[in-house]
């Protein structure tokens, strides 16, 4: 499997074909499942956020799809390496993304090392419930094996070391202010931040190593990999958004060769 390319493919079909333990790192935004209920793939709606995923499904259907992708994911990452999945609930779904983070922990592998708080610096639109707070931040859990809680990777510098010998770690807390996304797009209207990824690799991610987004959408996880010297791979269902992020990250390529 080829380095540093986006598979126009289900991500477990990809992750078919990758070697045993190949992976350092999987970064991904996956589907929330909060498209509203009612919507259909066939209805060219602004309520369906994706054109060849469907994003309402039941709660049981969204948590099963997950536990296969999460028993897929523990087959290709390498020992110690981390899953930083960005998650998110709706105002009409509240409860799905713990219920989903509760069978992650009961029925796979993996459990939770860490919970980022990524704060954004807008939001929109307003909630207008009567008892609704606006939401301005998102989770990004960092997930790891049950067995690996103590050794999982981190790029925690050492600040100084004791007399007996003890490392003393730089102190780093768990919420990371960065944009809500790269911009709107025709593509799609809820994009990734790449200031964000290029922050969360820098925590977890050494160069040259291998990160894995299985829903890399319009390649944001790709351009941060690129700025950072890394290498990736990507899944993405949809033939549109492969194009659109095969053409950004040409255009993030040559605009580098010119400086």
């Amino acid at each position: 499997m080829k380095l540093n390319k986006i598979y126009n493919e289900n991500c477990l079909d990809t992750m078919q074909k990758m070697e045993q333990k190949k992976i350092d790192c999987i970064l991904t935004s996956p589907p929330y499942n909060t498209s509203r209920k009612g919507s259909s793939l066939k209805k060219a709606s602004a309520s369906v956020r994706y054109d060849e995923f469907n994003d309402c499904k039941t709660d049981n259907e969204y948590i099963n799809w997950t536990l296969n992708i999460f028993n897929s994911y523990n087959k290709v990452l390498k020992e110690n390496g981390i899953i930083i999945y960005n998650l998110s609930y709706s105002s009409e779904n509240t409860h799905l993304m713990w219920l989903v983070i509760s069978e992650i922990i009961n029925k796979t592998q993996f459990t939770i090392a860490d919970c980022i708080i990524w704060k954004k610096p807008t939001t929109t639109p307003n909630n207008t419930s009567p008892n609704k707070l606006t939401r301005i931040i998102e989770y990004v859990f960092i997930i790891c094996r049950k067995n690996e809680i103590d050794s999982f990777q981190c790029n925690k510098e050492i600040s100084s070391i004791t007399k007996s010998g003890q490392k003393i770690y730089k102190n780093y807390f768990n919420f990371i202010e960065a944009p809500n996304n790269d911009g709107s797009n025709n593509i799609h209207k809820a994009t990734f931040s790449t200031d964000l990824v290029r922050k969360l690799i820098k925590l977890y991610v050494k160069k040259n190593e291998i990160v894995y987004d299985s829903f890399i959408g319009t390649g944001t996880t790709a351009i941060a990999c690129i700025m950072e010297d890394v290498n990736y791979i990507g899944s993405e269902l949809s033939r549109r958004y492969v194009d659109y992020s095969n053409k950004r990250i040409e255009q993030h390529k040559s605009q580098l060769t010119m400086f």
